[in-house]
């Protein structure tokens, strides 16, 4: 298998997503495109299916672009096509953010995320809503 360049208009949305996508969601997608260009690739199936990508697909529609890097799988099964829809929108909501990581990483880019097109400047806490668990700093 290997990344491709793909038509955005050649690939499918499916009838059904495992993530429903936010507005803000969509605009940190955005922000992300616009700093880092395309990180990670829309993976399809071989009828040009989004297994995975959704939202980026979305965001690089909304941005006017035409094409996309993206990953074909040409034979799984329609099992293993809902599985790899599922493993990509939860596994990483299995995780948890290590949040003193986080805050310094934030803290050392202070100066820098006010910039146009940047994360705003505010701790984990404050931006995700998370709380310090007890015994952590």
């Amino acid at each position: 298998m290997e990344i491709t360049t793909m038509k955005l208009a050649d690939l499918v949305k499916p009838e059904k997503n495992v993530r429903i996508h936010t507005e803000q969601q969509l605009k940190e997608f955005r922000r992300s495109v616009k700093m880092f260009g395309q990180i990670r690739p829309i993976v399809v199936d071989e009828n040009n299916m989004i297994l995975a990508g959704n939202g980026l697909y979305d965001t690089l529609v909304a941005m006017g672009r035409e094409t996309a890097e993206v990953y074909r799988y040409d034979s799984l099964t329609e099992n293993q096509k809902k599985k790899l829809m599922i493993a990509d929108n939860k596994i990483f909501g299995l995780g948890i953010e290590n949040l003193e990581t986080l805050n310094s990483f934030l803290e050392d880019l202070q100066g820098d995320l006010e910039q146009e097109n940047s994360l705003p400047a505010q701790s984990a806490e404050r931006r995700y809503g998370y709380k310090k668990m007890p015994g952590h700093h």
